[in-house]
Parts: C-alpha cells; sequence; structure tokens
C-alpha cells in the first residue's frame, strides 16, 4: 500500500481540536492524532538517500466546539524493506519532535513510529502541556466536581478559567488497507486506536481541552478513528478523496463515550514544489451520535496540510 491511504489518515485525524469558543471547552487532537503524521516518501526519493529529513504541518479550524490548531511535525525518516514488495510499500522508521498549538494550549514532545508492514504502523509519543485561560467562558482550565459535572459554556464562566501544566504519554496502532478499482480509482480504508496516559493540573477533574470531556487529574483515554474513502485520480498531480469517517473518544475509569460520524472530501496535490511533497485540503462535516453537551448536534471541521521533504542525511 502506498503512501495515499496514510496521508489520508493524516488528515483525517483531527477531531482533537482545542475549543476557543463559547461553546464548553473540553477539547484536545489527532487527531491524537488522532493523531499522528503518517506520510510516506516517495520510492524515488528514498533512493537517493536511506534516510530524509521530513515534515509535516497542519493547519485547521473546528465549528462546534470552535477551535483552531497548528500542528508541525520534524522528523528523520527511513525505509523498512523492500519497497517494491506489496507487503513493504511504505514500511518505514520515523524519530522526530511534534507540537501542537491553539489559542489555549501547547502540547509539545518526541514521537517514535515504526511501520514494520504496509498495512500497519505503530506510533509512541511523549508529551508535555500547557492550557491557559483567554478571557473567555469555557475557554481554559477548569476544576469541577467530578466526571458528572455541568460542562456547559455558561457553567464554566471566563472568571474561573485557570492554567495547568502535565503530561501526555502514550500510543497507537493503525491498520490501513486499498484496493485498486482501476487505473485511477480505488477503494482506501484506514483505522487508528490509541490509548494515551494524561496527567494534568491539581484539581481531582477537570475539563480536557484537547479530548473535549471531563477527565480524572491522572486519567487514561482511549480513541479510534477511522476512514473509509474512494480516492480518484484526477490528474496526475491531483488526487480527490471522498468517504466517511468515524471517531471515538472512550475514558474506561468513567465509561464516557463521545463520537462522532461524517462525510470527508479532501483534494490532494502531489510535488507542488521541489520541497512540498504533498498539499491536502479538506473538509469534515458529521454530528456527534453520543456527547455530555452535544449529542444531536452537528459539527464541521476544515483546514490545510502539508507534508515537506527537507532533502536526505
Amino acid at each position: 500500500m502506498d503512501k495515499r491511504t496514510t496521508l489520508a489518515l493524516t488528515a483525517f485525524g483531527l477531531v482533537s481540536l482545542a475549543s476557543t469558543a463559547t461553546a464548553q471547552e473540553a477539547s484536545d487532537a489527532t487527531s491524537t492524532d488522532t493523531a499522528a503524521s503518517l506520510d510516506t516518501p516517495d520510492d524515488a526519493r528514498t533512493a537517493e538517500s536511506p534516510v530524509h529529513v521530513v515534515a509535516h504541518e497542519r493547519v485547521a479550524a473546528l465549528l462546534n466546539p470552535m477551535g483552531a490548531e497548528h500542528r508541525l511535525d520534524v522528523s528523520v525518516r527511513g525505509d523498512i524493506g523492500d519497497q517494491s514488495d506489496l507487503f513493504f510499500d511504505g514500511a518505514h522508521w520515523q524519530l522526530g519532535a511534534t507540537s501542537f498549538v491553539s489559542p489555549v494550549y501547547a502540547i509539545g514532545g518526541g514521537f517514535l513510529e515504526l511501520a514494520p508492514f504496509s498495512f500497519l504502523v505503530l506510533k509512541g509519543e511523549v508529551m508535555g502541556a500547557s492550557v491557559w485561560p483567554i478571557g473567555m467562558d469555557g475557554a481554559g482550565h477548569y476544576a469541577v466536581s467530578g466526571y458528572d459535572a455541568d460542562v456547559n459554556a455558561e457553567s464554566l464562566p471566563a472568571n474561573q478559567a485557570g492554567s495547568a501544566n502535565g503530561l501526555y504519554a502514550g500510543g497507537s496502532a493503525t491498520l490501513q488497507g486499498a484496493i485498486d478499482l482501476d487505473a485511477r480509482v480505488r477503494v482506501i480504508a484506514a483505522s487508528e486506536t490509541g490509548l494515551y496516559f494524561v496527567s494534568l493540573g491539581t484539581a481531582s477533574h477537570y475539563t480536557s481541552m484537547r479530548y473535549d470531556l471531563v477527565l480524572a487529574r491522572e486519567d487514561l483515554v482511549l480513541t479510534n478513528e477511522a476512514l473509509l474513502a474512494v480516492d480518484v485520480r484526477a490528474e496526475s498531480d491531483l488526487v480527490v478523496r471522498a468517504g466517511v469517517y468515524d471517531d471515538l473518544r472512550h475514558v474506561p475509569a468513567s465509561g464516557y463515550v463521545g463520537h462522532q460520524v461524517g462525510p470527508i472530501v479532501m483534494l490532494e496535490w502531489s510535488h507542488v514544489a521541489p520541497s512540498i511533497e504533498h498539499l491536502t485540503v479538506w473538509v469534515r462535516g458529521g454530528m456527534f451520535t453520543h456527547h455530555a453537551i452535544r449529542a444531536g448536534e452537528p459539527t464541521i471541521l476544515g483546514g490545510v496540510a502539508v507534508d515537506y521533504d527537507l532533502g536526505g542525511l
């Protein structure tokens, strides 16, 4: 499986955006990231050098809850196995630094990614985090009474918002695959499951700005992001992608589930410039099927992602 499927999940995994708005703020990516940059260099390019410096940059904006986030990964990357083999197409190791910055938080640290086969990507990361208030209801670090606390915006006034520092540590496993229908069309599928330990602030419970839910001071968060889409190569350097996504957030200690599902559309250009490998623009809609305060409500997210090749070592 080539890099286009992993790039699709990279753009897709943006559910954890920091909320900076008037709705309740308990939002944190991916976004995960989910999630994480999963791009793979071209075979022709990596033939020049076994190890390359690569970067992934992403800017996204979210409505309900309202928020924005800038992500930047910079790493070194090398191939694993015979890239012409179906089972090793895109297999790689990657080591780097990552950061997520929004109007209400900054998260940064390091990650190690290993894709031993084309269909499997494993990732571990450790990051420090800071959260601060910005003078808006629901935006900042809020101590609450427990998992079932009222987290509507009117219950989280700006004058009660505080600051906090902490730690994120965990990892994810992604299964992915593609089926070619013809030379220009294929079906892609990907599912990323993550488990993260979060320690933030000193309150017994608080509203998580990253995950959009309530957590204990030290807690575990289970995530899953899935994508099913159709790729259509419209031109030699343009891919149009349309499909559906599914996003799940679960807190084992409380039994809380947050879930959303909906359509997603992407446009991806390749080789935009010598150092820009991919430029992706996307819009993702949908609704919350389960959420503490937003169940049944619509949500929309859009953004731009750029993948860089900064040369071989």
